[in-house]
């Protein structure tokens, strides 16, 4: 296949000494060798800089720039600064606990090599963690043919109302990335933000592989997105659907909007963060919400009953 499209690789590593080192050995062991490796050391407290020192002094072949901040900054400034320097015409963000399939990259830059009004390629994900049975993103028979067709039309509304596509499997056509800003850095996470509005100006493709192993672990974002009495994502969240009402052209996607603000008001009560709960159901005013389920959830914000125990103890 042709490779003489450059990709840029961000991986950004926080806190990740367990991990990180396999991480990188599977960004070197890719198929497709015309990449640079920019890697973002997060001010991290444990050994993860001198980890990344030792093994990029061992692999000096490979193209790679390496940052190490004194101080952690937020992880969308972390990757903007990545994403400025970056020279590919492709970027992937890789999380220092992930690992990349050896021909991840190379299927993906032939889609979309093939399909240049594409911001982006997404793909399936083996999904594992400690003392459980590993597990594709999307559902798969026994002989690992999809059960559900994945859409690549409508993503817009299927990504406002729901989680359609796992981020961390995007490859980006960096100039489409760069032409909406990069991430938001008033957020505290950058996938929901990004892929809605990549989704509202461009298309995407799809490619039928598992390309990411994703690792789920008790530090990571998607362990913490409802975390009792202090979320720190669901304010984030708030804000990118206000964003997004504003976005929106016509009654279905306000209709796939208020699906997505009532199931994030769910989960802001269950897990006690009754403020942002009190946003979204304002949110969902706005959009015209009606019915017994709104209305339980607007007394039950006013009344603040703390479930945020028995909602752990459910989520396990």
């Amino acid at each position: 296949m042709d490779q003489s499209d450059l990709v840029s690789v961000i991986c950004t590593v926080f806190n990740q000494e367990d991990y990180v080192l396999e991480c990188l050995e599977s960004v070197a062991n890719q198929e497709y060798g015309n990449f640079e490796l920019i890697i973002l050391e997060n001010g991290s407290k444990d050994q993860s800089p001198s980890l990344v020192k030792s093994w990029v002094a061992k692999n000096d072949k490979l193209n790679i720039q390496t940052f190490f901040h004194d101080a952690t900054i937020s992880y969308c400034e972390n990757f903007n600064i990545g994403l400025e320097i970056s020279k590919g015409k492709f970027v992937i963000d890789l999380s220092g606990d992930d690992l990349i399939c050896p021909e991840h990259i190379m299927i993906c830059i032939a889609k979309l090599q093939k399909n240049s009004s594409a911001a982006f390629c997404f793909c399936d994900a083996m999904l594992f963690e400690v003392g459980k049975e590993s597990k594709t993103f999307y559902k798969r028979t026994h002989e690992g043919k999809l059960i559900h067709r994945i859409l690549e039309e409508n993503l817009y509304t299927q990504i406002v109302a729901g989680n359609p596509i796992l981020s961390a499997t995007l490859v980006f056509d960096a100039a489409k990335l760069k032409a909406i800003g990069g991430y938001d850095e008033k957020l505290s996470y950058e996938d929901f933000d990004v892929m809605v509005r990549l989704s509202r100006e461009y298309r995407a493709v799809f490619s039928d592989h598992v390309g990411i192993k994703k690792r789920i672990h008790p530090k990571s974002f998607s362990k913490n997105q409802y975390l009792p009495k202090a979320s720190v994502m669901l304010p984030s969240t708030l804000k990118v659907c206000n964003k997004i009402k504003s976005m929106n052209k016509n009654w279905e996607e306000d209709q796939a909007l208020l699906k997505r603000v009532m199931f994030e008001t769910k989960h802001a009560l269950w897990s006690a963060n009754f403020d942002v709960a009190v946003g979204f159901l304002e949110l969902a005013k706005s959009l015209n919400a009606k019915g017994m389920e709104y209305e339980f959830f607007r007394k039950w914000s006013m009344v603040k009953i703390d479930l945020s125990r028995l909602y752990v103890t459910l989520k396990k």
